[in-house]
């Protein structure tokens, strides 16, 4: 017997994160581009063409679109993607385009971007380390040789909390990896959820369904990532210029990660 079904963990949490992400677009569809998108996005080429994966209502697709050539956004979440083309169409944007799509399974040729975002979390919402490494596989194929992929993650020992709170996360990571070693040695299949994984309630619409997201440690980020692609941690007061060397940026309650393709 199978101790545990990696496709099948992945596909049901799939299905519960669009559910969750449906009852959200009333408020990601007002949502602001950030001050650190802008900035990340202000040093880029002007006539760049951009991918956004996990664009949602288009928030970042269509604040980006002020300042690069185009930008096309791609969710898993239909309704979003119809959120994100009528937003686009009352603001009179021309240069973005949404599309429904899986970031494990990026719908175009290799080489097509300039750059690759995947912003405020989405690769979160991708369950299973093979999956999660998946994603990125497909965001390193779809974009140019000397062209980025900026990714920003939750961070699993963020200490925003106090210690008690990452003491209970780590705690509870510990006891789930006990018990998916018991089931591996008495060969039944393991049904919970992964260590790292949190279910969450929505919190910015009333009556939203619960939604998904997986909680990593700088440590699993690294091995999200090939070794041949270079690669640099940033905090966001990093990127804003606030902190050129920051001593807490490994436990911050967020971190990006630049990703250069080689030529």
């Amino acid at each position: 017997m199978k101790t545990f079904d990696d496709s099948a963990y992945y596909d049901k949490i799939k299905k519960l994160n669009i559910t969750h992400y449906t009852g959200e677009i009333p408020y990601y569809a007002n949502a602001s581009f950030r001050r650190v998108e802008e900035k990340i996005v202000r040093s880029l080429k002007t006539n760049s063409k951009i991918l956004d994966l996990g664009c949602g209502s288009g928030r970042f697709s269509i604040g980006a679109s002020k300042f690069v050539g185009s930008v096309t956004g791609l969710d898993i979440t239909p309704s979003a993607i119809e959120a994100s083309n009528n937003r686009a169409g009352n603001l009179g944007i021309s240069n973005t385009s949404f599309i429904v799509g899986d970031m494990t399974k990026i719908p175009f040729e290799d080489n097509t971007f300039d750059y690759v975002f995947c912003p405020r979390f989405s690769i979160n919402a991708v369950a299973t380390l093979s999956q999660r490494q998946k994603a990125i596989n497909e965001m390193i194929r779809v974009v140019r040789p000397g062209g980025k992929i900026f990714i920003e993650s939750f961070n699993n020992l963020y200490l925003g909390r106090g210690p008690l709170f990452l003491l209970q996360n780590l705690s509870r990571d510990v006891w789930r990896y006990f018990k998916i070693i018991l089931n591996r040695l008495s060969r039944k299949e393991y049904s919970g959820l992964l260590p790292g994984d949190i279910v969450y309630k929505a919190n910015k619409v009333t009556n939203a369904s619960v939604g998904y997201a997986h909680l990593p440690t700088i440590f699993e980020l690294r091995k999200s990532i090939p070794l041949s692609i270079p690669h640099i941690f940033y905090s966001i007061p990093q990127i804003m210029g606030r902190n050129k060397f920051d001593i807490f940026k490994y436990f911050r309650y967020s971190i990006w990660i630049f990703l250069s393709k080689p030529n």
